[in-house]
């Protein structure tokens, strides 16, 4: 756990902002690469395109250069700005709901008979960039160029993000795979041979 110093500089910063919504966003991911939803019968409900990364979360991506860089003047809106471009990086990492939906009427002996769904499930996963959330632009605590920029401040910004982060992980995305009536190899490509 880092803690801000005096006097400030743009690494440190970072650092701090890494044990607010990294170490949030990370925590708890059951989906991802090496971890894909499975429907009893071996189907991959997901498959690797959907995610953006393994169940260890997602590396923080902008250091202090992004804040201007050693020897240079820190300014609040390249704080404010990175930190909350951050931010809505990580809400790719939030609550998904994985379903498998069997499209045909079923009515056969394959390992799909009936339609419908037929896997429903929800948990955290790291999905790619397509499925992240944008926070807006949440209360920057003081962190502006009209006010004295404080460490209370900038951790309140960083509480203020983790905050908006925990609300976008919460938000539910729903993503349903669609498949034949029944396993594809037991029944549509027997029935051919018979034909």
């Amino acid at each position: 756990m880092a803690t801000l110093t005096n006097p400030i500089n743009a690494q440190n910063i970072v650092n701090r902002f890494a044990d607010y919504v990294p170490t949030s966003a990370n925590t708890g991911i059951v989906w991802g690469t090496d971890n894909n939803p499975v429907h009893s019968d071996g189907t991959v409900v997901l498959d690797d395109s959907y995610f953006g990364g393994t169940t260890g979360g997602r590396s923080i991506a902008v250091d202090g250069d992004n804040l201007g860089g050693s020897g240079s003047v820190i300014t609040a809106s390249s704080i404010y700005n990175t930190l909350v471009g951050e931010t809505n990086a990580y809400t790719a990492i939030r609550s998904t709901q994985a379903r498998l939906n069997v499209t045909g009427d079923g009515g056969n002996n394959g390992t799909r008979p009936d339609p419908g769904i037929i896997y429903d499930q929800t948990n955290i996963a790291f999905l790619n960039s397509s499925y992240q959330a944008d926070i807006g632009s949440p209360s920057d605590n003081g962190v502006n160029s009209t006010s004295l920029i404080t460490d209370e401040g900038v951790e309140g910004l960083f509480s203020t993000l983790r905050t908006s982060y925990n609300a976008a992980r919460g938000t539910t995305i729903t993503i349903t795979t669609d498949v034949c009536h029944a396993s594809c190899h037991s029944s549509c490509h027997g029935s051919r041979g018979r034909r």
